[in-house]
Formats: structure tokens, C-alpha cells, sequence
């Protein structure tokens, strides 16, 4: 199945961050868990990724609404092995994985410019 243009040009902001950073993979996913690129290990299960980040982000959304804090604009899982950090955006949400010791202010630096590109592929 032939990629479209929007999807080959998500694709390079990932692989391109990647390389910018020490982001270890990322995916961006529509609010309902759909897929709309990926740059994930090729041993990452990408739609269960996916569903589970639209799942989380649900989540986190209602709880930021319960406690007052707002909109949901980013959530961070910090693990033993990895650090995941979720961004919100209008229509998609960008997971991304970086190691658990990596210096959280400059990834977010690297993320919120990747961000810009992508809000403009995305429209």
C-alpha cells in the first residue's frame, strides 16, 4: 500500500528527531488510536501502542478536568528502562520514548520543535 505525502513527511519529523535527540522511537496517533506515523522499533506492536495512548490520553484528560488543571497538554510515564512522554494536540497525539536517565528539558525543547513541524504537515 503506497504511503501518502502527509504520512512520508510525519514519518521524517520522527526519524528526524530521532536523530536530533535521544529519542529512542515515536508515533503520533489520532485522539481515538489510530496510526498516523511511526517511527517505532519494528518489534513494537504499533496499533495496541496506538489504542493504549488513546486510552491513556482519555484518561489523563478527565482527571486533569477533575482536578481543575485545565486542558491536557502532555503526560509523562517515567520507568525503570524509559521515559514516555505523550504531547497533546489538537487532532493527534505524539508518544515518544527516550531512556529513564535523559535530561527532560532539553527533550521537551527537541519535542515542542518537532510539534511545530508537525502541526503544520497536519494542518
Amino acid at each position: 500500500m503506497k504511503m501518502s505525502a502527509k504520512s512520508e513527511k510525519l514519518i521524517k519529523i520522527l526519524k528526524d528527531l530521532e536523530k536530533e535527540s535521544v529519542i529512542e522511537g515515536s508515533a503520533i496517533v489520532s485522539p481515538r488510536g489510530q496510526s498516523f506515523a511511526s517511527a517505532l522499533h519494528s518489534d513494537a506492536d504499533e496499533k495496541a501502542i496506538a489504542a493504549m495512548a488513546a486510552a491513556l490520553g482519555s484518561v489523563g484528560a478527565k482527571v486533569s478536568n477533575t482536578l481543575g488543571a485545565g486542558k491536557l497538554n502532555q503526560m509523562v510515564l517515567n520507568g525503570t528502562d524509559k521515559l514516555i512522554l505523550m504531547h497533546t494536540m489538537k487532532n493527534a497525539v505524539l508518544i515518544t520514548m527516550a531512556p529513564s536517565d535523559a535530561k527532560e528539558g532539553l527533550l521537551q525543547f527537541e519535542i515542542e520543535q518537532a510539534i511545530k513541524k508537525i502541526k503544520m504537515t497536519l494542518g
